[in-house]
């Protein structure tokens, strides 16, 4: 069973929150070297939180990426470029605040270094929390891909692809469609980025054929 990911020799995790996770999913998940999205919930104490129960969690993004192609001084250039991150984000609990999870040290200080450099742009202090990544609560399937929703014969087409829908919720064409429906990059990109996802000759047929007939 494949999943048509991108393959990579090494594959990390990004996690971070920037308000509404919808948009975030569709801005990174188009992006050359991120393999897979998700989006959830993280940063608070409440077990198994939901969209209607968040308690004190915050929206949040989890992508995996090819740390060969995208670096994750990269991911959070884009992270800060993307959100307003130097004014008070707490107008709704905790639910749409701006963090950075790092999973490790060296994220730590990755992002402590890129957080500096966008001080000294604004000029102003970033309120971004930096955060130990401790657990990531995946949100209800409504939420994952949510853009795509919007095209349902096009969602049929890709999902139909996959055993389950989580497995097309985390699939790379799955990310870079959801980017696509928001206008980040062209179909003609997704085409010429599959000659070097590592797929075998059906699969990348597969996905050339779904890219030409898909409707929107």
């Amino acid at each position: 069973m494949t999943n048509f990911d991108r393959q990579s020799n090494s594959i990390q995790t990004a996690t971070f929150s920037m308000g509404c996770f919808w948009g975030p999913d569709s801005r990174f998940g188009h992006l050359p070297g991120v393999i897979r999205t998700r989006v959830g919930y993280a940063g608070g104490a409440l077990p198994n939180p939901t969209y209607r129960s968040i308690g004190d969690h915050s929206e949040t993004l989890e992508i995996d990426f090819d740390p060969e192609v995208i670096s994750y001084s990269d991911i959070l250039n884009l992270f800060w470029d993307s959100h307003d991150a130097v004014k008070d984000r707490n107008y709704k609990g905790r639910q749409y605040l701006s963090i950075v999870f790092y999973h490790n040290a060296e994220q730590q200080k990755t992002a402590n270094q890129v957080k500096n450099n966008w001080e000294k742009k604004y000029n102003k202090q970033i309120q971004t929390e930096f955060l130990p990544y401790t657990h990531f609560y995946r949100a209800e399937d409504h939420h994952q891909k949510y853009f795509m929703k919007r095209y349902p014969k096009a969602l049929e087409a890709v999902s139909n692809l996959f055993p389950t829908y989580t497995d097309y919720v985390d699939s790379t064409i799955a990310a870079r469609l959801n980017g696509f429906v928001r206008e980040y990059g062209l179909l003609t990109n997704i085409k010429k980025e599959l000659e070097f996802w590592g797929l075998s000759d059906n699969e990348k047929n597969i996905l050339e054929k779904l890219l030409a007939t898909i409707r929107w």
